[in-house]
């Protein structure tokens, strides 16, 4: 018998906004790329390190280069999402925060609400220390600074070790068309 492991490796894909899942990649003004891999919750350092670095060799032939440099590697821990994702994991029974009683009135006065509530628990307010309480969801995050390039030549004046240095991907080889 072979013992499976229940962790299944997740979809690489492109980051759909800020923040969110995904791979992402930003050219900086000195020319180097800052390419990443933000993780879902339980995706492991090792398979996110794996999608950050296909993501650096994706970029590297997508700009007609042939290899990619990394100089510097980051692994952190980051929070998922935006802070207004409560909403959103909490589930349908909680408001907008329209009507939560948190806005002044009409007349510009103050208002009389003595607590800070937002959003709606039930049709009632929430309170602060319930919204204090919730946090966020940390998931891991690969960073990879890379130089592209092209040729047998590479320098990399400014470091003072020699990066080391990976194949841009081949692109897919395109079927034939019917």
């Amino acid at each position: 018998m072979v013992a499976v492991s229940g962790a299944e490796a997740k979809d690489y894909k492109a980051a759909e906004k800020p923040g969110a899942s995904g791979y992402f990649n930003v050219l900086e003004d000195g020319g180097f790329w800052t390419v990443g891999y933000t993780g879902e919750a339980g995706q492991s350092n090792r398979e996110i390190a794996e999608y950050a670095m296909k993501r650096a060799a994706d970029l590297a032939a997508e700009q007609h280069q042939e290899w990619f440099a990394v100089l510097t590697t980051t692994n952190r821990m980051v929070q998922a999402g935006v802070a207004d994702d409560l909403q959103m994991r909490a589930g349908n029974f909680m408001g907008s925060g329209a009507g939560a009683g948190t806005s002044a009135p009409v007349s510009g006065a103050p208002s009389t609400n003595s607590q800070n509530n937002t959003g709606t628990f039930g049709g009632e307010a929430v309170p602060n220390n319930v919204l204090e309480r919730w946090q966020p969801r940390r998931v891991r995050q690969t960073i990879l600074v890379v130089e592209l390039g092209s040729g047998d030549k590479a320098s990399f004046p400014g470091l003072d070790h020699q990066p080391e240095i990976f194949p841009a991907t081949s692109p897919a080889p395109v079927g034939p068309s019917k």
